[in-house]
């Protein structure tokens, strides 16, 4: 009797055990960037080894003592130097890394530092990224054709010949826009570009 009772503690003893280990080991085995099992989230992360992980919830972490960083539903962290590009709702960004010329940088403020986000969506699309200049963090711009994975830094000679078969838009950027910054003159004609190519698809 007393056997039997021992080899029914050890069994119980073992089960436990075994279930405890399964836990945990499951723990470590999982993929850090395990995805969504929602197939209709719009937050995602593109990773440099190729792949693209969807989430249920992303959200950008910084602060004063905390090295910026993505944190996927709640609990998995997700550094930038994972990332490729990333999308958190309608906030997408791409790494510094993926654009051909340009300020290296790493500060934070709307996006990952040196990631620039995009701005305007079509079939121009202009992406922004902060970098520090020698005495505050300012504005820097890149373009990219829908047509083209490549992204490259503005330059007014490069956006003139991107838009020169939209006489609206170019005569737009020609003008002079007293007031408007050169941002908002940026995103402006992209906006307006974009526009009149969307009407003329359809």
């Amino acid at each position: 009797m007393k056997n039997l009772l021992n080899s029914i503690i050890g069994l119980v003893f073992l089960t436990v055990l075994n279930s405890s280990c399964s836990k945990f080991s499951c723990v470590y085995k999982t993929d850090p960037f395990q995805a969504s099992k929602l197939s209709n989230s719009s937050s995602f992360v593109k990773l440099k080894n190729g792949r693209t992980v969807y989430y249920n919830k992303l959200e950008i972490i910084k602060g004063v003592f905390t090295a910026p960083h993505l944190l996927a539903n709640e609990s998995i962290k997700i550094k930038p130097s994972e990332i490729e590009a990333y999308q958190i709702d309608d906030h997408y960004a791409v790494s510094q890394n993926y654009i051909m010329n340009g300020h290296k940088s790493a500060v934070a403020v709307d996006a990952l530092p040196g990631f620039a986000k995009r701005v305007v969506k079509g079939k121009l699309n202009v992406y922004c990224k902060k970098y520090f200049n020698g005495r505050f963090a300012t504005d820097e711009f890149f373009l990219q054709s829908e047509n083209d994975s490549r992204i490259y830094a503005y330059t007014p000679e490069l956006f003139k010949k991107m838009i020169e078969d939209n006489e609206e838009a170019l005569n737009y950027y020609h003008k002079e826009t007293e007031g408007v910054d050169a941002s908002k003159k940026i995103t402006n004609t992209a906006e307006m570009y974009n526009q009149s190519a969307f009407m003329t698809k359809n």
